[in-house]
């Protein structure tokens, strides 16, 4: 029997594939990834399955869609029924660790029914340390600099669109490092020598707040960070609209917001030289041939692209479209993957890898016959949710916005349970997506001809077949994936059954016969 591997889960929160040079990227460098990308498998065309951290994440940890766990919303959790990567892997022998942000599970205080209290996080980890925005860690509450480091950058960058900065504080005292840190410990003194271990080393950043120190602060010059294509949201949904007003994107000048993409990287690169002191300590304590190693992020940020900053209720690629890398050495063989996959599918994927048994109910497909190289019938779309019941705002109710990107009387849009308001499902395959809203609202892109999502095609003659036929896929898969669960557990009529052992034997007489 094959010695079940130590998995290592590297998330990163609101990280469009697009920030990496391995995705393209023509000014980010991130050597470390970079080296994980050699020797690992790069999936081009990976996709979180709603565009913001809770359901993203819950989803992911359960292999199940969101609208099926009933998470279909920022702060909403994992249902304590439900069962989890985590779970699976701690019934199967693991030892398990959450090193940062948790955002999925459920502690005391976020427990599904208050008489009835659970903490499903302590459950399914042995051991935490949890991360959270900005440079709070646990264990380092009462370190003077992490703390000071926290408080500049919720005095600077914390409630304004685009606030950011360049934090005073050393990178030693703040989160990211922090957190590598923690990661490390764990890895010399905290694992169990003797059983596998599964840790999901969780990083906060480059979600907001934007802010970063040196040297990571002034890396980059200005004049070489790219903008996104101009999107004047002519026959866009008037959702996005409201978005872009609401985040103040409309006084936003071109410098702006090469200003807060340039901290962004930055955010990146602090992070890049984590995850290569993580890899450092898995090559010195031995580990590196038998560990897997998954990169991924919940979700994109916009970062200017459409007139939005941030994360939205909205579809496009730079919200859904992730970075996942996955390294096994000595086992999977380097490679670009085209296929599309979903965060959903790591579930499965990382359960077939650990020898473990995947649940009934889990919705994910396993990619692992991609990882080496086996047959593998790829998916011909993939499917992402957002949006809770209501009717989205429109712009003439906007009564009171952000006079400018700076003002921070309003909180940040995406923040607000309004900007959420009407679901949507987004069907997409390699050339087209069709994006579908519950109050009729509707987008259709030809990917091939127009990657940028920027002419909407929605309700056009010509385009109408397309039209029919992803609705009519988006209808079906609908109906698949409603819940399998609980299981039926009706005793079953073995007629059939034996009538087709019957049948099966009676044509072997009549061949043997022949």
């Amino acid at each position: 029997m094959m010695k079940k591997p130590n998995i290592i889960l590297i998330q990163t929160d609101q990280q469009s594939a697009d920030t990496l040079g391995v995705y393209g990227n023509p000014i980010v460098k991130t050597p470390h990834l970079e080296r994980l990308a050699q020797n690992g498998v790069v999936f081009d065309n990976a996709f979180c399955n709603y565009p913001a951290c809770s359901p993203s994440r819950s989803s992911m940890m359960t292999g199940r869609y969101a609208s099926t766990i009933r998470c279909h919303a920022n702060h909403m959790l994992i249902n304590p029924l439900e069962v989890s990567l985590p779970q699976v892997l701690k019934e199967n022998d693991y030892q398990t660790a959450l090193i940062g942000k948790n955002h999925a599970f459920m502690e005391n205080e976020n427990a599904f029914d208050s008489a009835n209290r659970q903490s499903t996080l302590h459950e399914v980890f042995d051991y935490i340390k949890q991360g959270h925005h900005g440079h709070l860690v646990e264990g380092y509450e009462n370190d003077p600099e992490a703390a000071s480091a926290h408080q500049w950058a919720v005095d600077h960058c914390w409630r304004s669109p685009l606030g950011h900065g360049v934090n005073p504080a050393s990178y030693e005292k703040c989160g990211t490092q922090l957190l590598g840190d923690s990661a490390i410990d764990y890895l010399e003194n905290v694992r169990q020598t003797h059983q596998p271990f599964f840790m999901w080393l969780s990083f906060p950043d480059p979600h907001t707040p934007y802010q970063v120190p040196e040297p990571y602060g002034s890396m980059y010059d200005l004049e070489n960070v790219p903008l996104p294509p101009r999107d004047d949201l002519k026959d866009k949904p008037e959702r996005q609209k409201v978005a872009h007003i609401m985040d103040a994107m409309d006084k936003a000048d071109d410098d702006l917001i090469r200003r807060v993409r340039a901290i962004h990287y930055g955010m990146i690169n602090f992070i890049d030289d984590n995850v290569g002191r993580v890899m450092e300590t898995l090559e010195r304590l031995r580990l590196k041939e038998d560990t897997v190693v998954i990169f991924t992020s919940d979700h994109g940020d916009s970062m200017g692209a459409h007139g939005l900053i941030q994360k939205h209720n909205a579809f496009y690629d730079s919200f859904t479209h992730v970075p996942l890398i996955v390294t096994w050495p000595g086992k999977i063989s380097p490679q670009s993957s085209k296929p599309l996959v979903e965060l959903v599918d790591l579930m499965p994927t990382l359960l077939e890898l650990s020898g473990s048994v995947v649940p009934h109910g889990v919705q994910g497909r396993s990619f692992a016959p991609i990882l080496f190289e086996q047959a593998y019938s790829p998916r011909e779309y993939v499917v992402i949710e957002s949006g809770e019941e209501g009717e989205p705002m429109t712009l003439s109710e906007i009564t009171d916005r952000p006079k400018d990107p700076f003002d921070e009387s309003c909180f940040v849009w995406c923040a607000h349970r309004e900007a959420w308001l009407g679901k949507g499902k987004s069907i997409r395959t390699h050339d087209w997506k069709l994006n579908i809203y519950t109050n009729g609202d509707g987008e259709l892109y030809d990917l091939q001809n127009d990657p940028d999502e920027l002419v909407n095609l929605f309700g056009k003659p010509e385009h109408e077949s397309i039209t029919v036929e992803l609705e009519r896929k988006l209808l079906r898969w609908s109906m698949q994936q409603e819940d399998s669960l609980p299981e039926n557990k009706t005793a079953k009529l073995q007629y059939r059954n034996k009538q087709r052992v019957q049948s099966k034997r009676l044509n072997e007489c009549n061949e043997n016969n022949g």
